[in-house]
């Protein structure tokens, strides 16, 4: 981006441009739907993106006797932030007693079409300058001239029904509310200070703070506090404690003091700027009786600061404008379909994504045919075949992005199916996953039994899908087109916020394979997160390329791990309950299997049993283990959308209900 300072000449300064004109105060998320709306009008009109603003801030100017104002972002700041989010040209107009008193025509005529000669010019609803703010979207339109000039307001966005505006922001972090501050503009609040000397006597407290000390009196800052904050150093972001105050303990009068201690930092930043993202208020300032209790206060605030600290970071990628996301495809002697399929993943992916091949210790040509022909794709070897669970919690390990996209290795691609799904986790912070249709290689008119259109479970921890009921696979007829909550996303491909895949435990490594996604997406369900499923994202998937369907292996692995899941997940209080129904439901099975001749089935589901009732002293340090990863997650009350009050084996078998849109709507959570 180049930024331009504005002044009076001859000469113009574009010959054509897609302009937008405000002051812009905050970049929040609302002047960031105009900023997307101007860089894709810019592409469409073929001529740069201008954004014209104004320094100083015009209420700077025109309220010149009352109080310091004060403004959400600093003009530094600005340029920063407009750098990111990808435009142009920032042009800067000098805003003077004089320029304000212009008449809204004159302004018009002589710096926007004089200077700029837009082809389209961008403003929001409640846009007004010129003279006593008597110019408006109504004057722009009165020049606008059918293929040479388009003029296009926009209205305000809205966040829980209120619209966004900068001064909603600004009264929201003078009464301490970060959270919601940080919703409105999209990023968190923040600011930048020097490190000065202090009397240290935090580092004789075994807390060493850096003395901050700020040069623009018209920043907005926090109020007299203590907060969670992250501090960025040379680029580099630490978690940390901020307090601003008057230090009441220590004296009378003193001077306001800002200190931010930075956890598992020892360097030295004297003199330095470091950026402070303030994220959420913890409590007010306050006077202790000594010294040792103020010490004591201050590990109690360091422990709240480090809860708060791992709540926002399980959510920050939403606040992220360049935010990272990464393709991984788990290998395992699949040199098969990596030929077949991984040309069609290459070929549908975006410049941004990356892509990576986790293989976990093949025996046949996959890593040398990778070298060989895919040397841009990340490889990363694993010693072992460590299953898909452990395979890939340990090649995820060596993967930084803010996104993961996990795919099988048994997956071909038709189409753009990597933005959909991207654009919905980005939809809302509280998205943990979200996962495409999937339907057959083999039948592309039919889903496929690894995921259909969404995951669901029922009563006693059967799961089952949209487009697959047991063994009956629909045809795809567009039954299932709507984007919906649901309980748990395919293994198969899915998309998964990673620090959240990360901080809750990964998949369960005693799972091998099969069901780890189930029991993933219900501990991220109970921490209070959404699972979705998208339509406009199509994937097709072989299925059954690791282990078939009907390998009595299989059967084995998804009743050991379906009891363990269950019993990890469901509440002590019902879980007798449920574990003395699935024993009569399974034992049913396992007598009609019997009688089918099924008899390697069948003793897969004693074996099952035998081996998750051996394991119980193990499965109850798991279920601990469990729910300590769950709360340390919590983000609010469990989520149970997506699952069904009712069995699913009673309602396909003695009801006949083969679709899950045969099932009764009022037994869904």
């Amino acid at each position: 981006m180049q930024v331009i300072r504005f002044k009076k000449q001859e000469k113009a300064l574009f010959s054509s441009c897609v302009l937008t004109v405000g002051t812009f105060d905050g970049l929040h998320k609302g002047h960031q739907q105009i900023i997307d709306l101007l860089k894709a009008k810019s592409k469409e009109k073929n001529c740069p993106s201008v954004l014209l603003s104004f320094d100083p801030h015009p209420r700077m100017v025109l309220d010149q006797d009352k109080k310091v104002i004060t403004t959400i972002l600093s003009l530094e700041e600005k340029i920063e932030i407009l750098d990111q989010l990808g435009i142009d040209y920032f042009v800067i107009i000098p805003f003077t007693l004089d320029f304000a008193q212009l008449h809204p025509s004159d302004y018009i005529e002589n710096y926007i079409l004089k200077y700029f000669n837009p082809k389209v010019i961008i403003t929001g609803e409640d846009h007004r300058f010129g003279a006593n703010a008597s110019g408006n979207t109504g004057f722009f339109k009165e020049y606008e001239v059918e293929g040479s000039l388009e003029v296009i307001e926009i209205e305000k966005q809205l966040a829980d029904n209120e619209k966004i505006s900068s001064t909603a922001i600004r009264n929201l972090i003078k009464n301490n509310d970060f959270i919601k501050a940080r919703e409105l503009l999209g990023y968190p609040y923040f600011f930048k200070g020097k490190v000065t000397n202090g009397n240290k006597l935090g580092r004789q407290m075994g807390y060493p703070t850096a003395n901050l000390e700020f040069a623009d009196q018209h920043k907005l800052l926090p109020k007299e506090g203590i907060y969670s904050a992250i501090s960025i150093v040379d680029g580099k972001e630490y978690n940390s404690m901020l307090y601003i105050g008057n230090r009441p303990t220590l004296g009378e009068n003193l001077i306001q003091s800002c200190e931010v201690h930075l956890f598992d930092f020892n360097k030295d930043i004297y003199a330095q700027y470091i950026n402070i993202q303030v994220i959420e208020f913890l409590r007010e300032d306050q006077k202790f009786e000594s010294m040792d209790a103020l010490k004591e206060q201050i590990r109690e605030d360091e422990e709240r600061s480090k809860n708060s600290l791992l709540r926002y970071s399980l959510t920050s990628h939403f606040d992220k404008i360049n935010y990272s996301t990464a393709i991984a495809i788990l290998n395992y002697n699949g040199v098969d379909f990596l030929k077949k399929y991984l040309p069609t993943v290459i070929k549908y992916k975006p410049s941004h994504v990356a892509l990576y091949v986790i293989d976990n210790a093949s025996t046949d040509d996959s890593v040398v045919y990778l070298k060989r022909n895919y040397s841009n794709v990340g490889l990363i070897e694993l010693r072992k075949n460590y299953g898909y669970a452990q395979g890939y919690n340990k090649g995820l390990t060596q993967i930084d992005a803010d996104y993961f996209l996990l795919i099988n290795s048994d997956i071909e691609i038709k189409g753009d199916w990597i933005e959909p799904l991207i654009e919905k986790m980005r939809s809302n912070r509280f998205i943990a996953a979200v996962q495409p249709k999937i339907k057959s290689i083999e039948n592309p008119e039919k889903f496929e039994y690894a995921g259909a259109a969404g995951g669901f479970i029922d009563l006693l921890g059967f799961p089952f899908c949209e487009g697959r009921m047991l063994l009956e696979i629909e045809d795809d007829q567009s039954q299932y087109q709507k984007s919906k909550e649901i309980f748990w996303a395919s293994g198969a491909a899915f998309i998964v916020n990673a620090k959240l895949f990360k901080a809750i435990g990964g998949f369960d490594k005693d799972y091998f394979a099969h069901q780890e996604e189930i029991d993933l997406c219900w501990r991220m369900k109970r921490a209070g997160y959404q699972i979705l499923y998208e339509p406009r994202s199509e994937v097709y998937h072989l299925g059954g390329g690791s282990l078939n369907y009907e390998s009595p292996k299989k059967t084995y692995l998804n009743f050991r791990n379906n009891l363990t899941t269950i019993f990890k997940n469901i509440p002590w209080i019902y879980l007798p309950f449920v574990l003395i129904m699935r024993l009569i439901l399974d034992f049913g099975i396992f007598v009609i299997w019997m009688f089918q001749g099924k008899f390697s089935y069948s003793f897969k589901i004693v074996k099952a049993y035998f081996v998750s009732i051996l394991r119980t002293p193990f499965l109850l340090a798991k279920k601990y283990d469990t729910d300590i990863f769950v709360e340390n997650c919590q983000i609010g009350e469990p989520n149970m959308k997506g699952s069904f009050k009712g069995s699913v084996l009673l309602q396909y078998y003695l009801f006949n209900h083969r679709k899950s849109s045969d099932l009764p709507k009022e037994y869904f959570e």
